[in-house]
Protein backbone atom coordinates (compact mmCIF):
# COMPACT_ATOMS: atom_id res chain seq x y z
CA UNK A 1 0.00 0.00 0.00
CA UNK A 2 1.60 3.28 -1.01
CA UNK A 3 0.19 6.60 0.81
CA UNK A 4 1.07 10.08 -0.60
CA UNK A 5 0.86 12.81 2.49
CA UNK A 6 0.26 16.20 2.27
CA UNK A 7 -1.16 18.88 4.14
CA UNK A 8 0.55 19.85 7.15
CA UNK A 9 2.57 17.69 10.22
CA UNK A 10 3.12 15.52 6.93
CA UNK A 11 5.76 13.41 9.82
CA UNK A 12 3.47 13.26 12.15
CA UNK A 13 1.20 11.83 9.88
CA UNK A 14 4.12 9.42 7.95
CA UNK A 15 5.14 8.10 11.81
CA UNK A 16 1.12 7.29 12.59
CA UNK A 17 0.63 5.25 9.03
CA UNK A 18 3.82 3.31 9.77
CA UNK A 19 2.98 2.39 13.54
CA UNK A 20 -0.19 0.80 12.20
CA UNK A 21 1.14 -0.39 9.19
CA UNK A 22 4.61 -0.72 9.23
CA UNK A 23 4.77 -2.32 5.83
CA UNK A 24 2.97 1.13 4.14
CA UNK A 25 4.89 2.74 1.63
CA UNK A 26 4.49 6.77 2.82
CA UNK A 27 5.59 9.37 0.40
CA UNK A 28 6.01 12.80 1.59
CA UNK A 29 4.71 15.13 -0.85
CA UNK A 30 2.54 18.11 -1.32
CA UNK A 31 -1.28 18.32 -2.60
CA UNK A 32 -0.52 18.81 -5.89
CA UNK A 33 2.71 16.18 -5.84
CA UNK A 34 0.20 13.65 -4.69
CA UNK A 35 -2.03 14.17 -7.93
CA UNK A 36 0.11 12.73 -10.57
CA UNK A 37 0.82 10.02 -8.36
CA UNK A 38 -2.56 8.70 -7.87
CA UNK A 39 -3.27 9.45 -11.34
CA UNK A 40 -0.42 7.55 -12.67
CA UNK A 41 -0.23 4.74 -9.90
CA UNK A 42 2.77 5.31 -8.08
CA UNK A 43 0.35 5.97 -4.79
CA UNK A 44 -2.73 4.19 -3.85
CA UNK A 45 -4.00 6.55 -1.23
CA UNK A 46 -3.54 10.48 0.15
CA UNK A 47 -4.12 11.38 3.90
CA UNK A 48 -3.85 15.23 4.21
CA UNK A 49 -4.47 17.40 7.42
CA UNK A 50 -5.35 20.56 8.45
CA UNK A 51 -6.94 22.30 10.85
CA UNK A 52 -10.71 21.71 9.32
CA UNK A 53 -10.38 18.55 7.61
CA UNK A 54 -11.77 19.96 5.05
CA UNK A 55 -10.27 22.49 3.55
CA UNK A 56 -6.39 22.69 2.31
CA UNK A 57 -6.12 18.86 3.45
CA UNK A 58 -8.02 18.03 0.55
CA UNK A 59 -9.39 20.87 -1.51
CA UNK A 60 -6.92 20.44 -4.40
CA UNK A 61 -7.28 17.24 -4.40
CA UNK A 62 -11.67 17.63 -5.34
CA UNK A 63 -10.40 20.27 -7.80
CA UNK A 64 -8.53 17.67 -9.44
CA UNK A 65 -9.07 14.24 -8.65
CA UNK A 66 -12.85 14.60 -8.41
CA UNK A 67 -15.24 15.01 -5.06
CA UNK A 68 -16.28 11.66 -5.66
CA UNK A 69 -12.70 10.11 -4.61
CA UNK A 70 -12.40 12.31 -1.51
CA UNK A 71 -13.70 12.77 1.94
CA UNK A 72 -12.95 14.19 5.40
CA UNK A 73 -12.45 11.62 7.62
CA UNK A 74 -12.40 13.56 10.98
CA UNK A 75 -13.30 16.88 11.00
CA UNK A 76 -12.49 19.69 13.85
CA UNK A 77 -13.73 18.80 16.99
CA UNK A 78 -14.69 15.70 15.92
CA UNK A 79 -13.32 11.76 16.21
CA UNK A 80 -13.14 9.17 13.39
CA UNK A 81 -16.50 7.38 13.18
CA UNK A 82 -15.42 3.51 12.10
CA UNK A 83 -18.34 3.11 10.26
CA UNK A 84 -18.43 6.39 8.19
CA UNK A 85 -14.99 5.51 7.58
CA UNK A 86 -15.98 2.05 6.50
CA UNK A 87 -18.63 3.31 3.90
CA UNK A 88 -16.11 5.70 2.60
CA UNK A 89 -13.46 3.58 1.33
CA UNK A 90 -16.32 0.79 -0.04
CA UNK A 91 -17.40 3.89 -2.02
CA UNK A 92 -13.90 3.87 -3.30
CA UNK A 93 -12.63 7.08 -1.66
CA UNK A 94 -9.08 7.09 -1.94
CA UNK A 95 -8.09 11.02 -0.89
CA UNK A 96 -8.55 11.43 2.94
CA UNK A 97 -8.57 14.55 4.87
CA UNK A 98 -8.31 14.82 9.00
CA UNK A 99 -7.89 17.22 11.05
CA UNK A 100 -4.36 18.15 12.29
CA UNK A 101 -5.80 17.71 16.50
CA UNK A 102 -6.33 14.17 15.66
CA UNK A 103 -4.01 12.89 13.16
CA UNK A 104 -2.82 9.31 15.84
CA UNK A 105 -6.47 8.57 16.37
CA UNK A 106 -7.95 9.20 12.96
CA UNK A 107 -4.71 7.32 11.07
CA UNK A 108 -4.89 4.48 13.44
CA UNK A 109 -8.69 3.89 12.38
CA UNK A 110 -8.33 4.39 8.73
CA UNK A 111 -4.96 2.29 8.34
CA UNK A 112 -7.12 -0.30 9.84
CA UNK A 113 -9.89 -0.11 7.33
CA UNK A 114 -8.04 0.12 4.17
CA UNK A 115 -5.81 -2.81 5.63
CA UNK A 116 -8.88 -5.04 5.88
CA UNK A 117 -9.82 -3.87 2.19
CA UNK A 118 -6.23 -4.88 1.02
CA UNK A 119 -6.65 -8.60 2.37
CA UNK A 120 -10.07 -8.55 0.95
CA UNK A 121 -8.56 -8.60 -2.40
Amino acid sequence: MKIAIGGMQKNEMKDAILKACPEAETIVTTDMGAVPMLKDGRADYYFGACESGGGSAISILIGLIGYGKCCTVCKNGGKPDRSEIESFVEAGKICFGMTVSNIEGTVSVLMDVLMKKETEK
